[in-house]
Formats: structure tokens, C-alpha cells, sequence
């Protein structure tokens, strides 16, 4: 059970009301609980979990960290969604408190010096949270952070790693019931928690083994680099990678080598059709830019062959509920 609620200023009466159904819901007879996936690689849909699973993911969870009766823990993403119900269920299992604070850009900036035990956000509120010092200081001071949900820029990550050693960036997806491994800021591998086994499939794509959690063997999209059967580098999604004239591009690792760039703007590579290449990497931007000067400097920040050939100028970027950018092709 909670151990209480702590609410922060800004909290809307329907986003209360969302959680404390979400409790009743958890705390019923039901065996099962229904969530909604993101629609980031796909159209959304709703899929049923069962409590006994996700009730094994908050403890796995919980073990990795040392969450205690009494602790806090921050919930500031919607509780419509895998990640927000997570984060009752994990403060519900362990007796902790749960301070709830707005979803909004920066959720930290209306919180105290009230300490905070565990947190979760997305990059976009990690961006926001990173402008104001009052913020900072309080992500500082979270006993242990994840991020998840899309990829960090390497100029966030320098950031956070000055602020704070217990930042990860995590990895997983609705079907593993929410993460199922962390990477510690400023080191490229990602461990799995306690309990989850990998394996590698033949397009070199992440495999996921059957525990607790998984409800079956899950075979992914993601391509990484396989250390063992607990860790791995991440190097993207084969939806996403572009074969042009033979050669692999992958958009994510491309993205990293130009986040420099563009500072201030989103954006992200993806493909375009061609009659000579096939496809070709282009670049996706959000907000004014100089065309020329970017594509230049590009070809310069990556191997030859891989750099964007085009630059596409957006308003404003598509997203999923979730804020996840959403890629087109071209």
C-alpha cells in the first residue's frame, strides 16, 4: 500500500483523478490491467498485462535501487501510460510515499528540498529541467534517476553527468513491461536488472528471454552490439536504418555525431527514396536553420558516405502521446 501522497502545487484535478483510479484499479481483484503502447513504432493499441508480471518488474526494479518503506518517489508522467502506472505500482509494493507532481515541461520546479529516493522522465522534460537552477538543484538531489522513452544528446548527458552520478538512461518497451536494462550515464553499455536474459538473432537484433516478466520469448528491432548474455551497446532500430547503395546507416548513431550542431533545435536523420542510392540519409529539422552551412558541417562530423544529403525544415516535429518524435520517411 502507499505510504502517502504528497502533491505538488500545479497538479490538474483530472490528472488526479486518473491515479487514483489507477490505485483502486491496482488494489481490486482483477488479474490483469490494460495499457496503452506509445504508437512510437507503430500504431498505438492496448494490450492486457497481468499484475503478477508487472508487480515482478516493480520488484526487479526496486532490488537494482534499494527502495525501503518510507522513501519517495516522484511521479510526473501520465499514469494513461506504462511508465506512469510503473511508478504507482513500484511506490505501491515497497510502502513508499508518492509525491505527484504536474505533468508538465518542468515538473520539479513548484517541488521542496523534500527528499526524493527515485524519478523518471523523458528527455523533453529533462531539457526543460536543465533551464531553470531551482530545478537542477532538486534532480541533483534525486537519490536515483532514469530517463527513457527516446534517445539523449550527448550535450544532456555531459550535463547530467556533472550534476549527478545516478542518472541511467533506460531501456525497454510496453511488452517487457517498462525497462528491463539500465546504462549509467556517460558509459555507452546497458546492464540488465537482475532476473532478464538477452540473447542475439541473426540480423544481429536484440532478443529478449522469457522470466517473470516476459511473458514469452520477445524478439525486437533494436540492433546491438552483444557483450553477454546481461549486457549490450545499443545501436539502433532496423526499422529505421538506411541502406544506401549498400552501405548501413544507422540514423541514431548519425545523430549523436551532429547533436553539436544543433543546439537548439529537434530534429532527427532519416530516409529519403533515390533512383541512384536507393535511399539516402536526410536530415529532419524543427525551427530555421542555414541549409548549406548545416549540410556542410555535417559531412564533416561523420564518416564519408553517411552524412544527411538534405536538409528538411519542419515548424514543428510530429509526436506520439508520449513525446516521442515520430519519424517519417521521404
Amino acid at each position: 500500500m502507499l505510504n502517502d501522497l504528497i502533491i505538488v502545487d500545479g497538479v490538474s484535478d483530472e490528472y488526479l483523478r486518473k491515479i487514483k483510479a489507477f490505485v483502486r484499479l491496482w488494489n481490486d481483484a482483477s488479474e490483469t490491467i490494460t495499457v496503452s503502447t506509445s504508437g512510437s513504432t507503430g500504431t498505438p493499441k492496448e494490450i492486457e498485462l497481468s499484475k503478477k508480471r508487472v508487480r515482478a518488474s516493480a520488484n526487479y526494479t526496486a532490488k537494482f535501487f534499494g527502495f525501503e518503506k518510507g522513501q519517495t518517489a516522484l511521479l510526473n508522467l501520465s499514469p494513461d501510460y506504462i511508465a506512469g502506472k510503473l511508478m504507482i505500482v513500484r511506490a505501491i509494493e515497497n510502502n513508499m510515499n508518492l509525491m505527484i507532481a504536474p505533468l508538465s515541461g518542468d515538473p520539479l520546479k513548484n517541488v521542496n528540498d523534500e527528499p526524493i529516493a527515485f524519478g523518471a522522465f523523458v528527455p523533453a522534460q529533462i531539457n526543460e529541467i536543465l533551464k531553470n537552477e531551482h530545478s537542477k538543484e532538486i534532480l541533483a538531489r534525486i537519490g536515483n534517476v532514469i530517463i527513457g522513452g527516446a534517445p539523449i544528446s550527448p550535450e544532456v548527458e555531459n550535463e547530467l553527468t556533472a550534476i549527478s552520478s545516478k542518472i541511467y538512461a533506460s531501456f525497454g518497451m510496453t511488452e517487457t513491461i517498462t525497462h528491463f536494462a539500465l546504462r549509467r550515464l556517460g558509459t555507452p553499455i546497458y546492464n540488465c536488472l537482475d532476473g532478464y536474459k538477452i540473447a542475439l538473432d541473426k540480423r544481429s537484433c536484440l532478443v529478449v528471454k522469457k522470466n517473470k516478466v516476459v511473458e514469452k520469448t520477445l524478439v525486437t528491432n533494436d540492433v546491438i552490439d552483444y557483450i553477454n548474455s546481461t549486457t549490450f551497446k545499443w545501436k539502433g532500430r532496423l526499422d529505421n536504418v538506411i541502406n544506401s547503395g549498400g552501405i548501413k546507416i544507422y540514423p541514431e548513431k548519425i545523430e549523436k555525431m551532429i547533436a553539436h550542431l544543433l543546439p537548439d533545435n529537434r530534429f532527427y536523420v532519416t530516409s529519403k527514396k533515390d533512383d541512384k542510392f536507393g535511399e539516402v540519409a536526410v536530415l529532419v529539422v524543427e525551427g530555421e536553420v542555414d541549409n548549406e552551412k548545416l549540410l556542410n558541417d555535417a559531412k564533416d562530423s561523420v564518416p564519408r558516405y553517411h552524412a544527411p544529403k538534405e536538409v528538411i525544415v519542419e515548424d514543428v516535429l510530429e509526436e506520439t502521446p508520449t513525446q516521442k518524435i515520430i519519424r517519417k520517411k521521404f
